[in-house]
């Protein structure tokens, strides 16, 4: 099973009783009949408003935001990237990246950085780890990291590039401690004389996998070494 810094989840369901329905109706249709054209579309119209703004604040959230990786930005890394606008990175100490490590029983690598999710209204991460100065190539680290977890399936390895320099993506499904259905995974990795990256992203559940997917992208399609 394995262990994450999940937060706990409620979900509370409001149940409104309302008295009288049918006479209300009644009284509603009465009023209905004699309110002006205007008045009884602006309800709909409002909502609609209402929808297509929320579409845009979405659509917002996944806009290019603040760049990490460099000295001095929120993550040092051996490689930068761009995050999606809502998202918060918070860089890891070296013994917290140790401790991450240890909780999800990694060996190959260490915490480096956890970009939240949640101010874009979503329940994850994308965890970066990091290791030092490596020979193994980017598949071979992902053969490692993916090695590391249970109940792994489906694993699909391919070689890329990413800001020009030499990568590996993997997607698979592993199994979900608070679930039937497996989880979707994803990853990729960027070797560089300054070390291993592996960028990964979860979730919550599938849904949430597939809702996360463009800031992972933006990740993976603005790398660029770290000088």
């Amino acid at each position: 099973m394995r262990k994450d810094k999940w937060g706990a989840v409620s979900v509370v369901l409001a149940i409104g009783v309302l008295a009288g329905c049918s006479s209300t109706a009644d009284k509603g249709g009465d009023a209905a009949k004699g309110a002006s054209p205007s008045v009884a579309a602006s309800a709909p119209a409002n909502a609609a408003k209402g929808d297509e703004k929320a579409k845009a604040d979405k659509a917002d959230a996944w806009k290019k935001g603040t760049r990490i990786g460099a000295a001095g930005t929120a993550c040092e890394l051996p490689v930068s990237f761009d995050v999606a606008k809502a998202w918060k990175p918070k860089g890891l100490s070296a013994d917290d990246g140790e401790l991450l490590a240890q909780l999800m029983g990694r060996t190959s690598v260490r915490g480096a950085c956890e970009i939240d999710a949640k101010p874009a209204g979503n329940i994850g991460f994308i965890r970066v780890w990091t290791a030092d100065g490596t020979k193994k190539s980017p598949r071979q680290v992902l053969e490692a990291f993916t090695a590391e977890e249970k109940g792994v399936d489906k694993k699909e390895i391919s070689d890329i590039k990413v800001g020009g320099l030499p990568a590996a993506e993997v997607s698979y499904t592993s199994k979900s401690p608070i679930r039937d259905e497996p989880q979707q995974e994803r990853a990729f990795a960027v070797v560089t004389p300054k070390g291993a990256t592996v960028v990964h992203l979860g979730g919550f559940d599938n849904t949430e996998h597939k809702e996360m997917l463009p800031a992972y992208e933006l990740a993976k399609k603005t790398v660029a070494p770290v000088s």
